[in-house]
């Protein structure tokens, strides 16, 4: 005699009617060892290995550029430059030019340079200056004739004069006096060929009997012309 649960049929486990395999006609998608195998693929970035090569190609050309710049860096400190012609054949004839020297004269004698320019120089004087004038204190103020006689074949301006005195041993003081036209070279004008002009310069000195004067015309191609007594 069989006896039922007051609460019904006993309840039996359930059971599949049927297991995915491959056999069984069933799709395995999602069961089984193929489920495991079937992973969705993650998407992978394709751009980058493009990134990372262009980098790499950038960084390389940069590299390049910074090697060729200090390859000619180095090349122009340890290979120096060569003058042109036309630099060398003015070099050549600064040089010469150069080569018109001075001498040695006294006050009030002529000195000719190799390319026809004379000067000469009168003997100092004792002048008095005016009150505007500098350079006056500290000796004896004397001024002096220049003549500047052009017989070259071109124009020479005196304002390129360069002069300067000594007295008992000891530089004197250029005076500059504006108010009586003299100036501490010679005035700003053009001496045509074949003409003459003079001009005063002043100095503070030691001894007014003792005057030694050194006189270039330019800063290239003359020598100074020592005057004295």
């Amino acid at each position: 005699m069989t006896t039922e649960s007051p609460h019904g049929k006993r309840a039996l486990a359930p059971t599949l009617s049927s297991v995915p395999t491959p056999r069984s006609g069933v799709p395995t998608t999602g069961f089984g060892v193929s489920a495991i195998n079937t992973r969705p693929e993650l998407d992978r970035p394709v751009e980058e290995p493009e990134r990372r090569s262009r980098a790499v190609l950038v960084a390389g050309a940069l590299v390049a550029a910074a090697a060729v710049v200090a390859a000619v860096v180095a090349f122009r400190i340890m290979v120096p430059s060569i003058p042109s012609a036309e630099a060398a054949g003015a070099s050549v004839a600064r040089e010469e030019v150069r080569e018109r020297p001075g001498s040695v004269v006294m006050f009030g004698q002529v000195h000719t340079y190799g390319d026809g320019l004379e000067i000469a120089v009168n003997p100092p004087q004792r002048y008095e200056p005016s009150g505007n004038a500098t350079g006056v204190e500290g000796g004896v103020p004397v001024k002096m004739q220049v003549v500047v006689t052009n017989r070259t074949d071109a124009a020479f301006r005196p304002n390129t004069v360069q002069v300067s005195a000594t007295s008992a041993g000891q530089p004197g003081t250029a005076i500059w006096d504006p108010d009586q036209g003299i100036a501490l070279t010679g005035p700003d004008v053009s001496i045509p060929a074949g003409a003459s002009l003079h001009f005063n310069l002043a100095f503070t000195v030691a001894d007014p009997g003792d005057v030694t004067v050194e006189l270039t015309p330019a800063l290239f191609g003359y020598g100074p012309t020592v005057v004295q007594r």
